[in-house]
């Protein structure tokens, strides 16, 4: 697949819409960062990941800050920001891997508040896999220190290439049935 190159954000975008293509790779940032739909029309992160990568041992290892307009108290994140941002990341750990995922199951620990524009570091891996299904959890904190400010854990399920056709032919048929009433 050809794809536009990179452009004065880092980005590498492949033509097209990726996540329904099979295309080899996502468009991703020069912190390596994947970009959602939402994001790549911006050319970053818009809850403020900067970098990603994967270890030697199978952990995924990101770098982020909270930007203000996810603040929710006083120089704190939102908690929405907080269970976002885990999510996102939790379910990159499949995409690292090669594999697409969609989240079935979250929950989310808030141990502290997360503070705003301070560097936090977010570390993720895989207790399991059955099947379909990856069993993931992580942990962020505050860096360099270390202290622990969220943890989470939860299920993705391993999407194939129709899943969002699939989801646009439902709701179609939701409208329809809602419109003939």
């Amino acid at each position: 697949m050809p794809t536009t190159g990179t452009g004065e954000s880092g980005v590498t975008a492949p033509n097209g819409h990726w996540a329904g293509t099979g295309l080899p790779e996502p468009p991703r940032t020069a912190g390596g960062v994947t970009l959602c739909g939402g994001c790549r029309a911006l050319g970053a992160c818009r809850l403020g990941v900067e970098r990603e990568r994967l270890d030697e041992g199978g952990v995924a290892r990101f770098e982020l800050s909270c930007p203000r307009s996810h603040e929710g108290g006083p120089d704190v994140a939102h908690g929405g920001w907080t269970a976002a941002v885990l999510d996102d990341c939790l379910g990159h750990l499949p995409l690292l891997h090669g594999v697409m995922s969609v989240t079935a199951e979250l929950t989310v620990s808030f141990v502290k508040p997360v503070p705003v524009e301070r560097p936090l570091e977010l570390r993720v891996w895989a207790d399991r896999r059955e099947g379909s299904r990856w069993y993931i959890a992580g942990e962020m904190t505050l860096a360099p220190g270390g202290a622990v400010l969220a943890r989470a854990s939860g299920i993705w399920v391993t999407r194939d290439r129709s899943h969002y056709a699939r989801h646009a032919k439902w709701l179609a048929g939701q409208v329809e049935a809602t419109e003939g009433q």
